[in-house]
């Protein structure tokens, strides 16, 4: 079956990263044969995927502007697939989908904008939103049950024909623990430095530790709020103890050395993050307003979901006394099996199967 993915932005973000790897899994099967159209044609995502082999086609949608005439040229070329599966939602994109009379899967990504207030052109594509997914789509995805659950009750949701696909992540080859024995407490964070990752939770939690000469914290990320975060540091006097490292490429060495890694988000969609711990061995610590997050820990290890930052601060310290051991090997290997259930191939597995469905 022909299958179009449908995605506004031609960045490397969460998204565009999860329907890459979906397409270019999907193309080494024998059911799928998938294509992407970007409808903002600038961005890096363009040369990957034909680095890929993936077919792609641009869009050339201009950010701020209603595109009205894109509408019959989207038309004719949502014609010549069997399935168009959007990823992100886009008026003209959507009657286009509605006017070509193809069946249409949508994945809801968790993009609900709990950080930040919604102008009103953005309140009424939202609008339009809860009118398209619950009269014109065939099916709908779900990257967590937050997500399913938070959309359900945001857009009045009353389709039957909906499911949860947790996102694929590419998970390291090679399952060799790294882990070197440290007297050090090593203590991590990975994300875009913005409102909804909650750092301050992070710093307020190791400012509260008593003893903090044999803890090292590494804030891996960047974003709009870093000058405010490392002045935070300053006023709380950690700039001995935390680590403003920017954007980093390669994760994996520090996953393999952390013990810890504080995922302070509220109301993540999903929790890539957590998922790239764990296929580390790496124990990850949330709070119970994590969304996403919290429902992945609670799964791998539910002890490890916080109500407070007193709790962390309580849990960090008895890793510093010695008194709690989260790197023996049966607690490593669980989280790494745990991380397997979320592989590209499981996702893709999951997503064929909607398509058949339909």
């Amino acid at each position: 079956m022909r299958v179009l993915h449908i995605i506004w932005s031609s960045n490397i973000g969460g998204i565009e990263s999860v329907v890459l790897n979906l397409a270019i899994a999907q193309q080494n099967n024998d059911i799928v044969k998938p294509t992407l159209f970007a409808a903002k044609s600038e961005g890096p995502l363009i040369e990957k995927a034909k680095e890929k082999n993936i077919k792609v086609i641009k869009g050339n949608f201009k950010k701020g502007s209603s595109n009205i005439s894109k509408l019959n040229e989207c038309v004719s070329l949502f014609k010549k697939f069997d399935i168009l599966h959007l990823h992100s939602f886009n008026p003209i994109i959507a009657i286009a989908a509605i006017q070509s009379k193809k069946k249409i899967v949508f994945t809801e990504h968790g993009n609900f904008a709990f950080e930040r207030k919604q102008g009103l052109a953005e309140l009424i594509s939202k609008k339009l939103q809860q009118l398209f997914l619950n009269k014109f789509t065939n099916h709908i995805t779900f990257n967590s049950h937050f997500s399913k659950n938070t959309a359900i009750e945001k857009y009045q949701l009353h389709k039957k024909s909906i499911s949860v696909v947790y996102n694929g992540v590419d998970l390291p080859t090679s399952n060799f623990d790294k882990k070197e024995p440290s007297e050090t407490i090593r203590v991590g964070f990975v994300g875009r430095l913005v409102e909804v990752k909650r750092v301050d939770r992070l710093l307020k939690t190791i400012a509260a530790i008593k003893n903090k000469s044999t803890i090292k914290v590494e804030l891996i990320g960047d974003g709009p709020l870093k000058d405010g975060i490392l002045q935070q540091i300053i006023s709380f006097n950690l700039i001995d103890t935390i680590q403003l490292l920017g954007f980093k490429n390669n994760l994996s060495d520090y996953y393999n050395q952390w013990d810890l890694l504080i995922a302070s988000s509220s109301n993540e969609a999903f929790g890539l993050v957590a998922i790239e711990a764990y296929s580390h061995g790496c124990a990850v610590a949330v709070f119970n307003d994590g969304g996403g997050l919290a429902e992945l820990v609670n799964q791998c290890e539910p002890n490890m979901v916080y109500n407070s930052t007193d709790e962390l601060t309580a849990f960090i310290e008895s890793l510093i006394e010695k008194s709690n051991d989260i790197n023996e090997t049966m607690l490593r290997n669980h989280r790494k099996a745990f991380a397997q259930k979320f592989s590209i191939a499981q996702m893709e597995s999951s997503i064929n199967q909607v398509y058949l469905s339909l």
